[in-house]
């Protein structure tokens, strides 16, 4: 039970802690309130163009001053140019002189070679006709047998070819004549079995040159022999030409 003095006590407690809190004053903060403040936009980057520095236009007078100075090089270039293709074409004429003459040289030497050789034929033939006019008689009855059989003895006995330089004759003749004694070719008028052209070449053998196959046959390997040394050159001088 709560005596007076207790609630005098009591009171009075109560009375000091409302006035406490009368005194004391009210402290307002008034630092600004904290809020969140937006962040500025970022700057945009721009990037700037290279520098770039104006080529400066040549005038006419720095264009005449280097036409001025290029002028004697290309002169001088041009005069070269010149020399040099005269040089050339002195070379090639002089080439072509050199060789001209050294062609007309070997041609010559290869015409006197033709008729030294047809001299030399010549004289072989008339020698050998000599000789049978001056034994009194003709060339006939030396040797016997068909006119192929003839050929092969006297290839043999007065020109010293054996059977294989023969056979190269036989085949020159098989395709002009045939051994045919009195054989003429209608276009040339070549005749007898070597198909002598003219014909009366053969009469440096002998005089019975038309109807005898012994004398046709003598001028026949004297030709090969004077013109081509053997009947084997002659066949493969016909192969490549035609003719012997």
């Amino acid at each position: 039970m709560m005596t007076r003095r207790s609630s005098y006590l009591m009171a009075a407690a109560s009375g000091l802690f409302v006035a406490a809190v009368a005194v004391t004053p009210m402290v307002v903060d008034q630092r600004p309130s904290l809020q969140a403040v937006p962040a500025a936009p970022a700057a945009a980057v721009i990037e700037a163009p290279p520098l770039q520095t104006p080529s400066p236009e040549p005038s006419s007078r720095d264009e005449q001053v280097t036409r001025d100075l290029e002028r004697p090089v290309l002169d001088d270039v041009a005069a070269e140019r010149t020399a040099f293709q005269a040089q050339v074409s002195d070379a090639i004429s002089t080439e072509q002189e050199r060789l001209s003459a050294e062609e007309k040289a070997a041609q010559e030497k290869r015409q006197a070679e033709e008729r030294a050789k047809e001299e030399a034929a010549k004289a072989a033939q008339a020698k050998k006709a000599a000789e049978g006019a001056s034994s009194g008689s003709s060339s006939s009855g030396s040797y016997s047998g068909a006119p192929k059989e003839i050929a092969r003895q006297m290839a043999a006995a007065e020109f010293g070819w054996g059977e294989g330089e023969f056979q190269c004759y036989n085949n020159i003749i098989m395709r002009e004549s045939e051994w045919r004694t009195t054989a003429t070719n209608p276009s040339s008028g070549a005749y007898g079995i070597p198909q002598a052209l003219p014909a009366s070449k053969m009469a440096s053998a002998g005089s019975d040159w038309r109807t005898n196959p012994e004398t046709q046959i003598r001028w026949g390997l004297g030709y090969v022999e004077e013109r081509y040394g053997t009947p084997c050159a002659a066949w493969s001088f016909k192969q490549t030409k035609g003719w012997y």
